[in-house]
Formats: C-alpha cells, sequence, structure tokens
C-alpha cells in the first residue's frame, strides 16, 4: 500500500486501460451534432436583399468501412500494450514482495548471528571471572587473563556489529513498508523446504516479466500490422443532415456517400514506418527469447546455490556435535587436569562459534535461494496468500 513504485506502476495500468477504451471508441462509428444562429444577409444583383436570424443545425454519421484491418489491429495493439501494462504492475508488486522477504532473513540473519555471539560473550565472562580468581592466586597466569579479555571483547563487538546490522534492515523495511513493522522471527522457516526444478520452470511461464515481454512482442507485432495497413486504400461512409431557417424560409438537406483515400506516392515513408514496426516486433521477440534463457541459467544456478547451502547446513550441524563435544572435553581437562593450555581452550571455543556462525549463514543463503526461485516460479505473493 505504501510503495511508490507500486503506485506508479498500478496508475500506468490504469492508464493503458483507457488508451484500450479509447482505441475502441474511434472503432466505432461517429456522430457529430453542430449548429449556429446569428444575425445574416443575402444581397442578391437584381434581386430584394434578405435579412433576418439564421438558425442552422445538422448532424453528421461516418464510420469506416473498410481500411484492411488498421483500426481492428490498432485496438489490438492497445489491448496488448494493456496486458503488458498489467504485468509490470505485478512484476513491482513482485519485486516489492522480494525485497521484504530477502530483507526480513538478512534481518533473521544478523539477529540469530546477535544471539551466538551473545551466548560466546558470556561464556567469555565466566571464562574472565575464573581467570581472575586465579590470577589472583597466581600472577604468573596473568596473560591468560588478557587473552580471555581479549577474546571476550572480540566477541562483544561482533555482537555490537551483528545488531547493527539488524537496525540496518529495520530502516529498509521501513523505508519499503513505510511504518514499523515487527517480522516474526519464523519468517525463514516456509523458505526451508526444498523446491522441485521442474515445477519451477513451468511456472517460470507465467512470470510477469516474461508476460509483460510476451505482450510487447504481440502489441509490435499488431502496431506493424497497423502501419501495413495504413498502405492499403482507405474507405469510409458518411451521411449527414442539415435544417436552415431564416424567417420564413426554411430548407431540409441530406447527404450520405463514400469517401475513398489512397496514397499513390509519398517518397516510401509508409515502406518505411511499415519496416521499423517490423524491426521493432523482431527485436522484441529476441528480448523474450534472451530474458527467458537468462532466467532458465539463474534458475539452474539457484539449485546450485540453494542445494550447496543446504548441504553445508547438514555438514556444520554434523560438525557440531563433535565440536561441542571437543570443546566441553577440552575445557575440563584445562580446568580440571591441567593437560591444556588456555589457548586450546580458547581455539575450541572460537572453532565452536565459527562454526555456528557458518551454519547459520548456510541456513540463511539456501533461503534466500528459496525465496528467489519461488520469485521466479509462480511468484511469492500467490504463495503468501496460500500459505498458512
Amino acid at each position: 500500500k505504501n510503495s511508490s513504485r507500486l503506485g506508479a506502476a498500478n496508475l500506468l495500468a490504469e492508464a493503458a486501460s483507457f488508451d484500450m477504451k479509447e482505441a475502441y471508441g474511434l472503432s466505432m462509428p461517429l456522430i457529430n451534432i453542430n449548429g449556429s444562429v446569428g444575425p445574416a444577409e443575402t444581397k442578391i444583383k437584381n434581386s430584394e436583399d434578405s435579412k433576418g436570424i439564421q438558425s442552422t443545425a445538422g448532424m453528421n454519421f461516418s464510420g469506416v468501412l473498410y481500411d484492411g484491418g488498421r483500426l481492428g489491429s490498432l485496438v489490438r495493439w492497445r489491448e496488448e500494450l494493456s496486458k503488458s501494462s498489467l504485468s509490470a504492475a505485478r512484476s513491482a508488486r513482485e519485486q516489492v514482495v522480494y525485497e521484504t522477504i530477502s530483507i526480513g532473513l538478512e534481518r533473521n540473519r544478523y539477529k540469530v548471528q546477535a544471539n551466538v555471539y551473545q551466548q560466546q560473550s558470556r561464556k567469555m565472562s565466566c571464562m574472565v571471572e575464573l581467570l581472575a580468581e586465579i590470577v589472583k592466586e597466581d600472577k604468573g597466569r596473568a596473560s591468560e587473563l588478557l587473552q580471555a579479555r581479549k577474546t571476550l571483547a572480540q566477541a562483544q563487538v561482533s555482537r555490537d556489529n551483528a545488531l547493527a546490522l539488524v537496525r540496518q534492515m529495520d530502516v529498509r523495511m521501513n523505508k519499503i513498508l513505510g511504518s514499523q513493522t515487527e517480522i516474526g522471527d519464523g519468517i525463514a522457516v516456509p523458505l526451508s523446504a526444498a523446491l522441485e526444478k521442474g515445477e519451477v520452470i513451468r511456472h517460470m511461464a507465467t512470470h510477469p516479466d516474461i508476460l509483460q515481454l510476451r505482450a510487447q512482442v504481440d502489441a509490435a507485432e499488431q502496431f506493424a500490422l497497423a502501419v501495413e495497413a495504413k498502405q492499403k486504400p482507405q474507405i469510409n461512409w458518411t451521411a449527414s443532415s442539415t435544417a436552415s431557417s431564416r424567417g420564413e424560409q426554411k430548407s431540409v438537406s441530406l447527404q450520405a456517400g463514400l469517401t475513398v483515400a489512397y496514397s499513390i506516392f509519398n517518397g516510401g515513408a509508409d515502406q518505411a514506418a511499415a519496416m521499423a514496426a517490423r524491426k521493432r516486433a523482431d527485436a522484441n521477440r529476441q528480448q523474450l527469447e534472451e530474458f527467458t534463457k537468462t532466467l532458465n541459467h539463474k534458475v539452474s544456478e539457484l539449485f546450485e546455490v540453494s542445494g550447496s547451502a543446504q548441504d553445508r547446513a547438514k555438514k556444520y550441524a554434523d560438525i557440531l556435535k563433535d565440536s561441542d563435544r571437543l570443546r566441553v572435553s577440552t575445557f575440563q581437562q584445562w580446568s580440571q587436569l591441567g593437560r591444556r593450555t588456555l589457548f586450546d581452550v580458547m581455539s575450541a571455543e572460537s572453532d565452536h562459534f565459527n562454526m555456528r556462525i557458518a551454519y547459520v549463514n548456510a541456513l540463511h543463503d539456501g533461503y534466500q535461494a528459496n525465496a528467489q526461485l519461488r520469485a521466479l516460479g509462480g511468484g511469492l505473493s500467490d504463495w503468501l496468500e496460500l500459505s498458512p
């Protein structure tokens, strides 16, 4: 509702629909009326002058009898342009929806990262407190306390950076939606489901950008036909009636007939215009073919990204289990048995939390790819309306 881009696209679609109605009107028979009233004087040599108030009223009828299909092609041209504008409005809507979801996913990514860094900060805070007590008894281990404080500061900085990115996503979201909007933490859950490539490619035929380009191709074809038809004879029928009155004199006239117009020579302007329209139609057709190929390659690329992200997430999940056991074991060996150094403990902790961040990123890379695949397929708007 608040997107100016979408509002402009909708207004252009409405304007195109009125252009189409105008074309329909031009193909219908025309009826005009006219009239006049005022003083009049007639002087004829060797006759008595005639003076008085003269009034006239008339009605004209006209229509196309034969134009080589020009008006019909113009009507269909406007129809296709109207379809193109409707598809453009739908495309603008899909772009706004995708940008909103994409920003929501990125916000969720950074929020989860901030939670991971916050957990690491709490872990390091406990470590710092423990080492502070140890240093009171053993001054020689002060360097270990410094190292723990450094790791704590790094975790806090990473947490603050992630929270700053969350706020940036909020600003972007507010720019799109025009108001403060809360995004639920479960936004990513529906996008975790894997898609079938064949289904996406089938639905890709209804992608608004493809429909827009296809309508532009058809519109260009119809316009080319209209330009070519202009070179054929143009035959119109006309009928008119005029009534006039001046004093006691009254008269009525009726006329009907055909008008024929045919351009014998105009320097090749009509032929050049027809050729230009054909070239534009061919160019639009090639643009459609190129865009379709680009979408197919994009879909294949996104499926690779989605599959790779899901595989990485599964591997990270398995590694995290071993990493968690390793860090717990390393801490116990350091704190209770003295068999490990603090460096070993810090290394195990950092590896574990870095692995968790990598796991979060892999998941959200997959979510983003799936969101884009749905956008390229049947569209996110329809899918969201059908989602529970």
